[in-house]
C-alpha cells in the first residue's frame, strides 16, 4: 500500500475563489510543510459555472506539490437534466435512477475516475471535497476502500438524495468543518455516520490596513465583503440592504466588496460601494486590518473561512441568523451579531458603527476563539485520526 494522500477537489490553484478549494489547498500545503507525501488530483477547470477546461492536462507542480489535471467531459444540460434539477430544488420526488442520470451532468472527468482506479494502491487515501459534484460522487465509488470526503455540507435540497446517502456511506470516513455542520449530516445520513469535525488550522499573521486603504482609495469606515459575489451567497440582499441603510440614515459609510462574480452597483450609490474584485492574500489581510466590520449575509455555510481569518486580525462580524455555522461561530466566541431581516441588520450596523469599544472586544473574542479552537497542530491530529479510525473499519 502506498503512503502517499491524494486530495481531490474539484478545482485547484491560487487563483480558484471558493470556500472548499480554499480550505483543500490550505490542508494540502500544512501537511506537505510538515513532512507529509501529499498530492492533489483534480480537473482542469477553472470558472465554476461553465466548468470548461482551463489548465491544460498533465501534470504540474503548484508551490512545489504536485498537481495532476483531467479535462471534464462537456456538461449536457438537457432538457431532461434541468427538468431533474428543477424538480430536487423543489423537494420533490426524484427516482434514484434520475438521480444517477443527473449526477453525470454535474462536473465529471472520465478520465480521472479511471485513473484513481488504476493507481488506487498507490495512496494511502483519497481526499474528495466538496461533496455536490459528480468528480466526487464517481471517485468514490471507484475507490471506496481509501476514500474520505470533505462534504462542505449544507441544508439545501440536494443533500437529501438517495446518491448522496449512498455517497456518504460509501466513504470510509468524513472530515467536517464544523459541529453544526456534522450534526446536519447525521440529522440526514444516520447518527452512525463516521468521521469528527477536522476543520482548517489558522496562524496569527501581520497586516497594513493602511496600504489598502491607501491603495483603493478608501477613507472612513467601511464594511467588509470577501468571497463569491453571488445569489447562492446572498451578495444582493446584503448591497441591497446596505444602500437601504444608506438611503435611510444618510450616514457616510462604505462597502468593500473583495472576491470573484458579477455584482450591480446601483448608480446612485458607486460612490459608498466599492468594487474591489479578485485580491491577492497580502491585499485581503490588509483589508481585515482596514475594515471596520465584516458582513458574511450567507446563510449556507459549513465553515466560514473569511469569519475565522477577520477574526484575526480583530475585526468584529456581522452574519444572518439563519445561517447554523455562523450563528454557531459568533454564540460560541461573542465575536459579533446577527441579521435575519432588515430591520435587525440596520438596529446591529448602527450598533456597531455607534460602539468602537465594543467593536474591539468582539474582535478580541474573536480572535481568542479562532486561536483556541481552530491551530494546525489541532486539525492534523483530527485528519490524522480520521485516516486511523477509516483504516480500523477497512
Amino acid at each position: 500500500m502506498g503512503d502517499k494522500v491524494a486530495f481531490i477537489p474539484v478545482r485547484y490553484g491560487p487563483q480558484v475563489v471558493g470556500g472548499a478549494e480554499t480550505l483543500t489547498r490550505a490542508m494540502v500545503e500544512e501537511l506537505d510543510a510538515r513532512g507529509w507525501p501529499v498530492e492533489v488530483i483534480t480537473t482542469c477547470a477553472l470558472d465554476p459555472y461553465s466548468w470548461t477546461n482551463h489548465f491544460p492536462p498533465g501534470v504540474e507542480k503548484v508551490h512545489g506539490i504536485t498537481v495532476r489535471r483531467f479535462p471534464t467531459e462537456s456538461r449536457k444540460y438537457t432538457r431532461k437534466v434541468f427538468r431533474t434539477e428543477t424538480r430536487m430544488l423543489e423537494g420533490k420526488r426524484v427516482s434514484r435512477r434520475r438521480q444517477e442520470f443527473w449526477i453525470r451532468s454535474v462536473v465529471t472527468s472520465e478520465a480521472m475516475r479511471s485513473w484513481l482506479g488504476e493507481h488506487r494502491d498507490e495512496y494511502r487515501a483519497f481526499v474528495f471535497a466538496p461533496y455536490l459534484f459528480g468528480t466526487t460522487y464517481l471517485g468514490v465509488l471507484e475507490v471506496p476502500e481509501k476514500s474520505y470526503i470533505i462534504p462542505c455540507l449544507h441544508d439545501e435540497p440536494y443533500a437529501y438524495q438517495h446518491i448522496y446517502r449512498k455517497l456518504m456511506r460509501s466513504a470510509r470516513g468524513l472530515m467536517f468543518n464544523s459541529v453544526p455542520e456534522m450534526e446536519l449530516a447525521r440529522r440526514i445520513f444516520g447518527d452512525d455516520l463516521p468521521g469528527r469535525v477536522v476543520g482548517m488550522g489558522f496562524a496569527p499573521y501581520g497586516a497594513d490596513g493602511e496600504r489598502f486603504r491607501y491603495k483603493y482609495s478608501i477613507e472612513g469606515d467601511f464594511i467588509l465583503y470577501t468571497g463569491r459575489r453571488e445569489i447562492a451567497k446572498n451578495t444582493p440582499l446584503l448591497l441591497r440592504y446596505f444602500c437601504n441603510y444608506l438611503e435611510n440614515t444618510g450616514r457616510e459609510v462604505s462597502l468593500a466588496l473583495t472576491g470573484a462574480g458579477h455584482i450591480d452597483i446601483p448608480f446612485s450609490f458607486r460612490n459608498r460601494v466599492i468594487d474591489v474584485g479578485f485580491v491577492n492574500q497580502r491585499d485581503l489581510r490588509d483589508a481585515y486590518a482596514a475594515a471596520t466590520l465584516i458582513c458574511h449575509p450567507s446563510t449556507k455555510e459549513s465553515f466560514s473561512i473569511m469569519i475565522l481569518e477577520a477574526w484575526l486580525a480583530g475585526l468584529p462580524c456581522l452574519v444572518h441568523g439563519d445561517c447554523a455555522v455562523t450563528r454557531y461561530h459568533v454564540e460560541s466566541s461573542g465575536g459579533g451579531l446577527w441579521f435575519t431581516d432588515y430591520p435587525t441588520f440596520h438596529e446591529a450596523l448602527e450598533f456597531l458603527l455607534d460602539n468602537p469599544a465594543a467593536r474591539k472586544r468582539m474582535g478580541e473574542r474573536g480572535r481568542e476563539y479562532v486561536l483556541a479552537n481552530y491551530s494546525w497542530d489541532e486539525v492534523v491530529r483530527n485528519f490524522e485520526a480520521v485516516l486511523e479510525e477509516g483504516e480500523a473499519r477497512r
